[in-house]
């Protein structure tokens, strides 16, 4: 029969024939099924991402293969030289580590009576250093003590700053067979001022010689210390300074016709007392911030105490106090000895060893421009430090600034 031949009653016929479907799965079931499906599908959708992604990776690495291999090549021919040596380096460490190491060859434990010689051993070089550091010779005094001059020569000179700040030095050497003012003329040509930071000022333009017991100093007419307060106060201290402390009265001053000279600020002047007392208080200055110098400020404070007070703090800003803030004490006086009393015991080794050796001679040096020789310290913890005895009156410097020179 021929398509074309079908009717639909005959189709009709054929479905009525057909056996009957029937589905008797809950849709509860259905439901369930489905979900499973999709959870399915999703599981092999995320698997086939890692594939795709490994697949990319192993092209790349196919494309940069002979690259990389080269480069490999290369560095591996490298470590290969390299790691011989330091294989053969290492081996050789490892034997020599091993050799040491061995249990055999460690040195034997001392005895006990070995041990014992060496601990005695110990306390014998501990003792000896001791004694060492106790026989070591005290700090360099700053300042000229009588003791310094026995059997030498001292020579005193007026040194200027570039601040016009008169500065006294003091020259100690064995005695020459030139006379003490010839050979203090040759002293001032060679001293180094410029050197410890301070004018060429020496030697001063004038003659100098000896009456009896006083020096004549006969200024030249192109001399140069007049014209202002500050120029005349530094050559008037600068003469002072260069004859003190050798028993001569005074300085006396004169043209070359002998007429008494004339400073523009100053006015005449025709002496300079060499053995006032002036009760100067001492203090620190530093005219290039390297080399130091115990200067006085030539102000008549009236009296030792208020010398010694005046110490505390400077009144210019070019000076600067040797006695630390935080240390005070009382001053008195009596049987012509001077006493400093410490308000709490003093530790000297508390204090840097040059503050401390700078407040100690500061303090000598202003006792000795009030007349006083002796000076005596309470209340310090050390019996004696750095060549000074604190059981007694300590004697005050002769000058300050003690100063070596270099042939």
């Amino acid at each position: 029969m021929n398509k074309s031949e079908w009717k639909d009653r005959d189709i009709e016929d054929l479905i009525k024939k057909l056996p009957q479907i029937k589905d008797d799965r809950t849709t509860q079931y259905i439901q369930a099924r489905m979900e499973k499906q999709k959870r399915k599908s999703q599981a092999s959708f995320k698997g086939f991402i890692p594939a795709v992604a490994a697949l990319t990776a192993l092209f790349i690495m196919v494309l940069l293969a002979p690259t990389v291999l080269n480069q490999l090549t290369e560095t591996g021919m490298d470590n290969s030289e390299k790691g011989t040596a330091d294989s053969t380096e290492s081996s050789e460490n490892n034997l020599d580590m091993a050799s040491r190491e061995k249990p055999t060859e460690r040195p034997p434990e001392p005895s006990k009576e070995a041990k014992v010689a060496g601990t005695e051993d110990n306390q014998n070089e501990n003792n000896k250093l001791t004694m060492s550091e106790n026989l070591q010779e005290p700090t360099e005094r700053l300042s000229l003590y009588e003791e310094d001059v026995k059997g030498k020569e001292f020579y005193n000179f007026g040194l200027v700053s570039r601040d016009a700040v008169p500065i006294p030095v003091s020259i100690v050497e064995e005695r020459k067979e030139e006379d003490w003012l010839t050979r203090h003329e040759q002293i001032a040509e060679k001293l180094p001022e410029t050197d410890w930071g301070l004018e060429d000022y020496l030697p001063l333009n004038g003659d100098v010689s000896f009456d009896k017991n006083k020096v004549i100093f006969t200024l030249r007419t192109d001399h140069s210390y007049s014209g202002s307060s500050a120029v005349e106060y530094a050559f008037y201290h600068s003469l002072q300074y260069s004859f003190q402390h050798k028993g001569l009265e005074e300085v006396v001053l004169k043209n070359h016709d002998g007429s008494v000279p004339q400073f523009s600020s100053t006015g005449e002047l025709s002496k300079i007392d060499l053995n006032e007392i002036v009760h100067s208080a001492y203090y620190l200055y530093t005219p290039n911030g390297k080399d130091r110098f115990l200067v006085p400020d030539n102000i008549n404070r009236g009296g030792i105490k208020e010398s010694i007070e005046a110490m505390k703090s400077a009144e210019t800003g070019l000076f600067q106090s040797v006695i630390p803030k935080d240390i005070n004490f009382n001053v008195s006086k009596a049987d012509g000895i001077v006493t400093i009393s410490f308000l709490n015991e003093l530790d000297m080794s508390s204090l840097d060893e040059q503050t401390a050796q700078e407040m100690i001679e500061g303090i000598l040096l202003t006792s000795r421009s009030s007349g006083y020789k002796s000076a005596r310290f309470e209340n310090i913890k050390q019996e004696s430090w750095n060549g000074f005895d604190f059981t007694g009156p300590v004697k005050t410097p002769i000058s300050p600034n003690k100063k070596s020179l270099v042939n």
